[in-house]
């Protein structure tokens, strides 16, 4: 949503109750006081990630001040916000919020057999890992929030990438700010056969539905934490990136058969639009679509 010229903010739902605002700010008026705002308690955690730097704002936890200055770009901030929290926004800022329930580290937790405890709470840190998952995942949120529920096809790569993100964001939140945490669980093998084939089949006769990590990996009996380490060592590739490659290689059959327009293949490959098809297309390929088609006629 588009609250004032000066002020943007869109919050994107995401799987396990987990939601994404990417939010901005204008540098406020001098003569204007800023307000000090309230943030709404809910059993989860609140992790901010700065876009770009946020020179000066104030943070109170109950009655007391706990931060006052800047946070730089790329720098997080992790609160639990069963906590009284309030915080008074002084200078403009571009950052991406991500709203992580108990329910879903807890599951996070019995996937990978280990207890993950609280987050430690901080402000301001360095971490790298999380202010490139969260720019990762900034262009493919704004695609399927866009699509909506009801284009189901549209959204079916960028579902299965964003619950990989999630995956692995939550994967490290405990890894560097559980307070419980300890060293982690080795790396799984390789998948069974079966479960290759199994898996393969489930995805190639899915290529254009809408795909949750949740329901590849429960065709081969695991949980998306170890489904995620297995397939890549049998695949060499991310779940995302193979179904990827796959959806790009349906494209090149169809384009070759001709018949189709662009638009149609994109769509029946399960891309949200032509733009979308060719951008991936040229990602796979190395080159769009048409220019593809050109070099084989």
């Amino acid at each position: 949503m588009q609250d004032s010229p000066s002020r943007f903010m869109k919050l994107i739902p995401l799987q396990h109750g987990m939601a994404l605002v990417h939010a901005a700010q204008a540098q406020p008026q001098a003569r204007v006081p800023a307000p000090v705002i309230e943030i709404p308690g809910a059993d989860a955690w609140s992790v901010i990630v700065q876009l770009q730097d946020f020179r000066e704002h104030k943070l109170w936890r109950g009655q007391r001040l706990v931060h006052a200055g800047a946070h730089r770009r790329g720098e997080v901030a992790v609160t639990d916000l069963r906590e009284q929290w309030r915080c008074q926004h002084l200078s403009g800022y571009e950052n991406v919020r991500l709203l992580v329930p108990r329910t879903a580290m807890e599951e996070l937790g019995e996937e990978i057999a280990r207890p993950v405890g609280e987050l430690r709470p901080v402000q301001g840190a360095a971490d790298p890992v999380l202010f490139h998952l969260a720019q990762a995942m900034l262009p493919a949120a704004r695609t399927a929030g866009a699509a909506g529920a009801a284009s189901v096809p549209s959204v079916a790569s960028e579902t299965l990438f964003l619950d990989s993100m999630m995956l692995a964001l939550t994967t490290h939140l405990w890894q560097r700010y559980g307070q419980q945490s300890s060293r982690p669980a080795s790396a799984a093998g390789r998948l069974a056969g079966w479960q290759e084939a199994r898996v393969r089949d489930f995805m190639l006769s899915h290529l254009a539905q809408r795909l949750s990590l949740a329901e590849i990996a429960a065709q081969s009996g695991l949980s998306r934490a170890h489904f995620s380490r297995a397939f890549k060592q049998s695949f060499g590739l991310s779940p995302h990136a193979w179904l990827q490659q796959q959806r790009i290689a349906l494209a090149c059959r169809l384009l070759h058969e001709g018949g189709k327009s662009m638009t149609t293949i994109a769509l029946e490959c399960g891309f949200s639009d032509q733009s979308h098809f060719s951008r991936v297309f040229k990602q796979v390929q190395g080159m769009g679509p048409a220019a593809w088609l050109r070099r084989r006629s």
